[in-house]
C-alpha cells in the first residue's frame, strides 16, 4: 500500500477525531472531561521470565519492591499471556489488540507493523488523548538483505512511532535513540533527531517517561514505556549490581541488577503520579513481552520458574510472563486473578475506559475491568490461541494443546501439579480433539501458511530439551536454579497447581578441555563483554581459550564470539591477535544501528596461517553507519586462543580494544 494513501482504518479514526473536536457545534455529544478519562500506562519489559517478579514467589533472589507494591495496589494476573514467544509479534499484538497473524507480523522477520493497523495511541485520539512511546519499538521495516537497497528515510519514518499515533517518542533500546523531544521535553524542530545518553538504558528511559507525564499532567494521556530489560546485552549497572548475591552466575547477577534498575524507575514513575495527584486516575499495566531465553549462549540471566520452556516456545515458559494491572480506587487492591488473560486485552480495556467513539469491534481482546472488579464472572476468554513458526497452541481454562510440526501433538492439564511436564494426549483423546478443532477453526480465519506447519530444527530442539527430556537442559540456567524448590503453588483450583521440581539433577557446568591442564572457567569480567555462542570459553594461560562445543551437544554448530551494545563509526580497521594451530579463516560480521539482524554480505575475512605461535592479523570492516553488534568467527577446528581484539573506527574516534592478556598475571607465550 502506498504510504501516501491513508488506509481505511486511519480514515475512520481521523473522522472520529474530527467529530470529537467539532461535535458540540454539530449537536453531537462532547467527549467526557479530561478528569473523567483515566490516563493509561503500558509498561513492557523485555525477555522477562515469570520468576523475576518477586510477588510471584518463584525465586528468592529477585528483588522488585516497586513492582510488588504495584501488585499490592492492584491485581496480579497469574495466568497472563502474551501473543508470541518473540519480541516483534508480541509487540505488534499488544499495541494493536489484534492477533498479529491477522496482518502478517508472525515473527521477528516479518515486520513492519502495517500502516493500516491501528495502535492503541490511534484508537485513543478521538477521545482527546495525547500519547508517547519510550524505549524499544522494533516494529520498523525489516533490515535490508544482501543485494537490496536500504529503505528510504521516508519509508522508515512512515513506520515509526510518530506515524503510528504517538505525539511524543524516544525510539531506542540502548543509549542512542530517535526522538521528537529532548529529555527536558522541548520539541526538536528537526525531529526525528538522533540523541544519545551515556547512562544505563533504564535511567534515561524513565527520565523520558517522567518528562512526558510532567508536560501532560492536565491531559488524558497514554504512555507506552518499553524498557529494554533484561534483554541482552547484559550490563552491570550500579548501584544495583553490587546489591546482587555474589555467589550467583554473572549473567544472573546482571539480570537481577538490570531488573532492579527498571523497578526503581517504575517506583519513580509512581511517585510522580502521586505527586501530581494522578495516581487514582491512572490505569497501569505491567507485562513482560515474552519469556526468558535459557539456552546456553543466549541466556540473559532471567528465569521462567516454575514454568516449562523458554523464549521461542509456546509452552508457558515462553508465553506466560509477569502481568499486573493497577488502578487505585477502581480495581481491587491485592487481588490475585487466575482465569487466563492475554496482552490483547490491554487495547480493548483502554478503548473501553477512555470512552472513545472510535469503533473497536475488530479487537480480539476484552475489557478486563468488569472481570477484575468482580462485576462479571467466568473466564474473559473461551480460549486463547497462538501460531508461531512450526508451533501452534490453544488454551482453555484447564487444558492446553500444542501442535509441533506436521504430526506431533501434546496435551497438558494446567490444573494438575505436573502442568506441562506430563503429556496427557493418550489419556484424553476427546479433550485433545475438541481443542484441535477450535485451533484449526481459528487458523482458518488467518492468512496462511495454515496448519499443520513444516518442522523447524530449533523448535524440535526446544521440545527435546524442555518437554521430551531427550536432550540436556541449558547448563548455566541449571546452575542459577540449582537447589531451588517449589515456592509457587496453586493460587486457586483454576490456576496451574504446579510446583517447581527441585532441579539439583539438572546438567552440571561443562568441564574444560582435558588437554588444557591450566584451564579454568573464565572468571567474571574476564571476557570483557564478549559472549560465546556454540562454544565454551575458559581462561587459559592469561588468554581466552575457545573450545568447540557448548557442553550440551552443540558441537555440530560453528562457534563464535559476539559483542552487542557497541557504538563504533564505520568503516573501521580490525586487529586480532590469536593462536589457531590448524589455520583457516577468521571472519568478522557486523550489524549497524539501522539493521535488525545480521546479513551475509556484512562479513569480512582474512586467512590465518597454520602455526603453533600467536599471530596478529588486520582486516578492513567496510561498515556503513554506526556498528552496534559484531561477531568474531575463528576457525574452531580445535581450541583457539584469543589475546587481543581491536577496532579502529574511521575519523578521530579512539580505538575500542579488548586486551585479554592484560587481565591476568600469566603472560601470553
Amino acid at each position: 500500500m502506498p504510504t501516501s494513501c491513508l488506509p481505511l482504518r486511519r480514515l475512520t479514526v481521523l473522522f472520529a477525531s474530527i467529530v470529537a473536536v467539532f461535535g458540540v457545534a454539530r449537536g453531537a455529544a462532547a467527549p467526557r472531561p479530561a478528569h473523567d478519562r483515566p490516563n493509561i500506562i503500558l509498561i513492557y519489559s523485555d525477555d522477562h521470565g515469570y520468576a523475576d517478579l518477586a510477588a510471584n514467589g518463584a525465586d528468592p533472589d529477585i528483588r522488585t519492591p516497586h513492582l510488588d507494591a504495584l501488585a499490592r495496589d492492584g491485581v496480579r494476573l497469574v495466568n497472563g499471556y502474551v501473543t508470541a514467544p518473540q519480541c516483534v509479534p508480541s509487540r505488534a499484538g499488544v499495541l494493536t489488540g489484534r492477533y498479529q497473524q491477522r496482518f502478517g507480523v508472525e515473527d521477528n522477520t516479518l515486520g513492519p507493523l502495517p500502516a493500516a493497523e491501528l495502535t492503541i495511541a490511534e484508537r485513543l485520539k478521538p477521545a482527546g488523548y495525547v500519547s508517547a512511546h519510550v524505549g524499544k519499538w522494533h516494529l520498523e521495516p525489516a533490515p535490508r538483505r544482501a543485494g537490496t537497497a536500504a529503505p528510504a528515510a521516508d519509508d522508515e519514518r512512515a513506520f515509526s512511532p510518530g506515524a503510528q499515533g504517538f505525539d511524543t517518542y524516544y525510539n531506542g533500546a540502548m543509549n542512542t535513540f530517535l526522538a521528537s523531544h529532548d529529555l527536558q521535553g522541548r520539541p526538536l524542530p528537526d525531529a526525528p533527531r538522533r540523541l544519545s545518553d551515556p547512562r544505563f538504558r533504564c535511567v534515561w528511559q524513565t527520565d523520558a517517561a517522567l518528562s512526558f507525564i510532567d508536560r501532560h499532567a492536565r491531559d488524558p494521556f497514554f504512555l507506552y514505556l518499553a524498557y529494554y530489560t533484561p534483554h541482552v546485552p547484559l550490563e552491570s549497572p550500579e548501584p544495583w549490581f553490587s546489591r546482587t548475591p555474589a555467589h550467583l552466575p554473572l549473567e544472573r547477577r546482571q539480570a537481577l541488577a538490570m531488573i532492579a534498575a527498571m523497578d526503581d524507575g517504575i517506583g519513580r514513575l509512581r511517585d510522580r503520579l502521586n505527586t501530581l495527584g494522578l495516581a487514582q486516575n491512572t490505569l497501569v499495566f505491567f507485562i513482560g513481552d515474552n519469556g526468558a531465553p535459557l539456552k546456553d549462549g543466549a541466556w540473559n540471566g532471567s528465569l521462567n520458574l516454575p514454568l516449562t520452556g523458554e523464549k521461542g516456545m509456546l509452552t508457558d515458559g515462553g508465553l506466560r510472563t509477569p502481568f499486573l494491572a493497577a488502578w487505585p480506587g477502581t480495581l481491587p487492591a491485592g487481588r490475585t486473578y487466575t482465569p487466563p488473560v492475554i496482552a490483547l486485552d490491554v487495547a480493548a480495556t483502554a478503548v473501553a475506559v477512555a470512552g472513545t467513539s472510535a469503533r473497536a469491534t475488530d479487537l480480539d481482546g476484552v475489557n478486563l475491568v468488569p472481570f477484575l472488579r468482580g462485576e462479571r464472572t467466568g473466564a474473559p476468554h473461551d480460549a486463547l490461541y497462538w501460531r508461531w513458526r512450526s508451533q501452534a497452541a490453544v488454551r482453555d481454562d484447564r487444558w492446553k494443546l500444542i501442535l509441533l510440526g506436521p504430526t506431533r501433538k501434546f496435551l497438558f492439564d494446567l490444573a494438575s501439579p505436573e502442568g506441562e511436564t506430563k503429556d496427557r494426549l493418550a489419556a484424553e483423546p476427546a479433550v485433545a480433539a475438541a481443542l484441535e478443532r477450535k485451533l484449526l477453526a481459528w487458523d482458518r480465519t488467518l492468512p496462511g501458511p495454515h496448519l499443520p506447519r513444516a518442522e523447524h530444527a530449533q523448535d524440535d530442539a526446544f521440545f527435546a530439551s524442555h518437554v521430551l527430556k531427550t536432550a540436556p537442559p541449558p547448563s548455566k540456567r541449571a546452575r542459577a536454579a540449582k537447589g531451588k524448590t517449589a515456592a509457587a503453588s496453586a493460587e486457586t483450583s483454576s490456576a496451574p497447581a504446579r510446583a517447581v521440581a527441585a532441579v539439583s539433577s539438572l546438567a552440571t557446568p561443562p568441564s574444560t578441555s582435558p588437554s588444557a591442564p591450566n584451564a579454568s572457567a573464565a572468571p567474571a569480567g574476564f571476557t570483557q563483554g564478549w559472549t560465546a555462542r556454540n562454544c565454551t570459553v575458559v581462561a587459559q594461560d592469561g588468554v581466552l581459550r575457545l573450545v568447540p562445543g557448548d557442553g550440551v551437544g552443540a558441537k555440530s554448530a560453528r562457534g563464535f564470539l559476539t559483542h552487542a551494545g557497541l557504538d563504533l563509526a564505520g568503516p573501521m580497521r580490525a586487529t586480532v591477535r590469536l593462536r589457531a594451530p590448524a589455520g583457516g579463516s577468521l571472519a568478522i560480521a557486523w550489524r549497524t544501528a539501522e539493521e535488525r539482524d545480521f546479513v551475509a554480505a556484512h562479513t569480512a575475512r582474512v586467512a590465518l596461517a597454520a602455526s603453533p605461535e600467536f599471530q596478529t592479523v588486520s582486516l578492513d570492516v567496510p561498515a556503513a553507519g554506526r556498528v552496534i553488534h559484531v561477531r568474531l568467527h575463528p576457525p574452531l577446528e580445535g581450541p583457539v586462543d584469543l589475546a587481543l581484539v581491536e577496532f579502529s573506527p574511521s575519523g578521530a574516534a579512539a580505538p575500542r580494544r579488548w586486551d585479554f592478556a592484560s587481565t591476568a598475571s600469566t603472560p601470553v607465550r
